[in-house]
């Protein structure tokens, strides 16, 4: 059992942001597909204020990417799973880059407590998790881990309300 060690943290600046910036960026959180035309409209700015805005928030690593939000389920991945990794002194970097090739694991977290690393896990069932964890165990460097099978998912976001 580790303390969570950190690996590979970075400090991170704290970008001062006025209401219009906070504005723009729930409307862009709700719907990335808005025209700038709209956008402008609800702000009560030009568009090309809004393009310059949206400009600056990706250059300073506020927006970090404009995605289509998927249903995993509707594509057959009807399992999700959190799993919780404990590894040996030393090996935490090694077992995230190997963690990272797995396409089914869509977040890694290193955490404080029983276990150093905390997976979200999105699979076709309990058979393809199994191969997973199988998989998983053989990473060098993995001591143990505990997993949670999700039955029903209450809520689940990405959105910061600003």
């Amino acid at each position: 059992m580790g303390f969570g060690r950190v690996h590979g943290a970075r400090e991170v600046n704290k970008m001062e942001l006025d209401v219009t910036d906070r504005k723009l960026l729930n409307l862009l959180q709700d719907d990335t597909k808005v025209p700038y035309a709209k956008l402008a409209k609800r702000l009560g700015i030009s568009s090309s204020g809004v393009h310059k805005r949206v400009k600056r928030l990706v250059d300073e690593g506020v927006i970090k990417k404009f995605a289509a939000v998927i249903d995993p389920q509707i594509l057959g991945k009807k399992l999700k799973a959190f799993i919780g990794i404990s590894t040996a002194p030393g090996t935490c970097g090694e077992v995230i880059a190997q963690l990272n090739k797995r396409p089914e694991v869509l977040e890694i977290h290193e955490v404080a407590g029983e276990h150093d690393l905390f997976l979200k896990v999105v699979t076709d069932d309990t058979i393809k998790l199994n191969e997973i964890l199988h998989e998983m165990d053989r990473i060098p460097g993995v001591s143990n881990s505990r997993t949670l099978v999700v039955l029903k998912t209450e809520k689940e976001t990405n959105l910061i309300q600003l």
